[in-house]
């Protein structure tokens, strides 16, 4: 869900607060280390002038009975929201016009987000666009048994925000595929089919192919310990955490640089 998503279905969400979680969000782009000569963030709050032409010609080509099935809006729906798949429509198309060329576009995003795509690909023929693609990413899955990460239940994520303690106090009460004692898994082997820690390594903290397989067969085998594993990804977290946070601090002097102008 974008942040702007999250401010029309959320109560509780002003529009500073959405806003705040942008310029967040932006925050962590730049540290990841993205090439400002070949990067532009846009913001649907600061930069709806270079959007609202383009997010119109898409509202024509698409019907609220749409909208509503796909979506799953009922009457009781905030017309922000109603409208919001054609805003959500416009990175598709915004270097095609910016650059006066059809421009293939390549989206990057989560499995919850493919729906706005769908719907997106059905009307880019009649704007004359090629139709937009899209990756689609894994969720990380959340720190808890059986969920993904939610910034409502903090204790499921690490943010990158994250102190070392809450790091450490985060990992240590994360769900994993191990046995309930130290003896029984020595003896039967964990599951890192539905371990967190191993889905961390696997996704973020582990790049060797050869040490992911062999801390699969440690795990299953029972030799390696759910709280061995925990220990070292936390020290490769914080270490990353730590350079981050550095860098992120760093990016508040040329964040405006990444603006769309």
């Amino acid at each position: 869900m974008t942040d702007d998503e999250k401010f029309l279905v959320h109560p509780e969400l002003t529009v500073e607060k959405t806003v705040g979680f942008m310029y967040d969000n932006a925050l962590d782009v730049i540290a990841i280390g993205f090439n400002p000569e070949k990067t532009v963030i846009f913001s649907d709050f600061k930069n709806i002038e270079a959007q609202y032409e383009i997010a119109m010609r898409v509202a024509k080509r698409v019907t609220f009975s749409t909208v509503k099935a796909v979506f799953g809006l009922e009457d009781s729906s905030n017309i922000g929201i109603i409208f919001f798949p054609a805003i959500q429509a416009v990175p598709c198309f915004l270097e095609s016009v910016q650059t006066g060329k059809n421009v293939p576009c390549l989206i990057p995003a989560a499995i919850d987000q493919d729906p706005y795509w769908r719907v997106t690909r059905d009307i880019a023929p009649k704007l004359g666009y090629y139709k937009p693609a899209q990756i689609h990413c894994r969720f990380l899955p959340g720190l808890g048994k059986g969920g993904k990460m939610s910034a409502s239940l903090p204790e499921t994520s690490i943010f990158t925000t994250d102190s070392p303690e809450a790091v450490e106090r985060k990992i240590s009460n994360a769900f994993t595929g191990g046995k309930p004692t130290e003896k029984e898994h020595r003896k039967t082997g964990g599951d890192p089919a539905i371990c967190t820690i191993y889905y961390y390594f696997n996704y973020l903290f582990e790049e060797n192919n050869d040490k992911m397989r062999e801390l699969e067969r440690g795990c299953r085998s029972g030799e390696n310990i759910c709280g061995e594993c925990k220990r070292v990804l936390a020290e490769r977290v914080k270490k990353f955490l730590k350079e981050h946070q550095r860098k992120r601090e760093k990016a508040r002097d040329v964040v405006e640089d990444f603006f769309l102008k």
